[in-house]
């Protein structure tokens, strides 16, 4: 390690582990002691803050590309305690979990050191720290080198870490005992303000509640934990005013029961998908006609959901130009006027999907969004129909669809 790297009043140690013969090296450069230094080559070290907190179904090269550049950067913690501060504020800021065995095991482990909780099987988290709790309070002699091994890191230091995160993402983990953990991270967790869990097979309401504790959610991401339901998001609508991105895809328990809530009291939010391939009787026209007049809305998720017109047109002229993008694949009963209305009402609209909307015809309509470069979805049939209008009408249509 370079000199200047050097961690100040740091010691060197003989073969023999001789502590008492330690001698201090000569002391970190000034350069490396100043807060504002530090700070700015640290950020310049760091990854792209929004390739670190995307959102979990990023791609796995992404992914991977993000650890390795995490990775280059730890050995900064190891300089001195202000590198290991500025350091830490960056690299617990957003964790993220992938679906690996190995991935899942550094769970348990962030989950053990972030609750203090010695942890080898998640159902033993509460259990082994009431019992760690007695043998300490009864053995009042363990010496301070036995202390650490339930203790790792300091009371302190977990705190600072456990005020530092503010975003968990979990990707398609498929333990059946994770809830557990994921209960104890919430509640040591008081200033997350994003939680991403990604086709997580065995999430239950149970697991959220804990980090609706702290009133902190402005992001929250469950898209395909199927055992969600209405209980908990209502909650999440009782404890957090602020949220603005609420996915709920292929959650086919949430019904309009917990929308409307969302709506009335999740005024913020922005954006909301509640798409799904089933139990489309559950979102219907009554919960999107509310998050039209009282949301700030500009990106909505309707796939596959029993709405019609009369929602959809009120949403278009109550939103007008805060409407951005918009998905209504498979949504069987709404018909051209829709189209006429987000063609009339919303200038700002970049994405329109209507895949399988077969009530559909208005092609100029279509022509009309296809000539203001918003990108539209459009099954097989519908290409070949709005191909051949505009043939007939001697118009080239130049329809792209969305990346997904």
């Amino acid at each position: 390690m370079p000199m200047v790297f050097k961690r100040q009043n740091s010691c060197r140690t003989n073969k023999t582990n001789d502590y008492s013969k330690a001698q201090p090296n000569e002391q970190c450069h000034l350069i490396f002691q100043l807060p504002e230094i530090v700070e700015q080559i640290i950020q310049y070290l760091m990854p792209n803050p929004a390739t670190v907190c995307c959102p979990s179904h990023k791609s796995a090269s992404t992914h991977r590309s993000t650890i390795k550049s995490m990775q280059d950067v730890l050995p900064c913690l190891y300089v001195n305690w202000l590198w290991h501060d500025c350091v830490s504020r960056y690299t617990w800021r957003h964790v993220s979990f992938e679906d690996s065995r190995t991935d899942y095991e550094q769970f348990l482990r962030f989950t053990s050191v972030i609750s203090r909780v010695p942890l080898t099987q998640p159902c033993q988290l509460r259990h082994q720290w009431n019992h760690r709790l007695i043998s300490l309070q009864n053995h009042h002699h363990v010496q301070p080198l036995s202390l650490n091994r339930y203790f790792k890191p300091r009371y302190r230091e977990t705190i600072i870490y456990q005020n530092r995160i503010r975003s968990l993402t979990l990707r398609k983990i498929k333990e059946r005992n994770i809830n557990e953990p994921l209960q104890h991270v919430g509640h040591h967790a008081p200033y997350l303000n994003m939680l991403d869990i990604y086709i997580c097979d065995y999430v239950t309401n149970s697991a959220l509640y804990s980090f609706l504790e702290h009133g902190q959610l402005t992001y929250l991401s469950l898209a395909g934990c199927q055992r969600i339901t209405d209980d908990a998001i209502i909650q999440v609508a009782n404890t957090c005013p602020h949220l603005e991105h609420l996915d709920l895809r292929a959650c086919g328990h949430v019904s309009d029961m917990a929308i409307s809530k969302i709506a009335i009291q999740c005024p913020l939010i922005r954006h909301l998908n509640v798409g799904r391939v089933k139990d489309r009787q559950h979102i219907t026209d009554h919960s999107i006609k509310l998050i039209a007049k009282h949301t700030q809305v500009s990106v909505l998720g309707l796939a596959g959901c029993d709405i019609s017109d009369a929602s959809l047109i009120l949403l278009a002229e109550l939103r007008r130009d805060g409407i951005e993008r918009i998905s209504i694949n498979n949504c069987f009963r709404v018909s051209n006027l829709t189209v006429r209305a987000y063609a009339v009402h919303c200038p700002n609209l970049s994405v329109f999907e209507m895949k399988e909307c077969h009530r559909i015809s208005d092609w100029e309509a279509v022509a009309a969004l296809v000539q203001r470069k918003v990108l539209l979805t459009l099954c097989d049939q519908q290409n070949r129909a709005c191909e051949e209008w505009a043939k007939k009408h001697g118009i080239i249509l130049d329809v792209r669809a969305p990346v997904k």
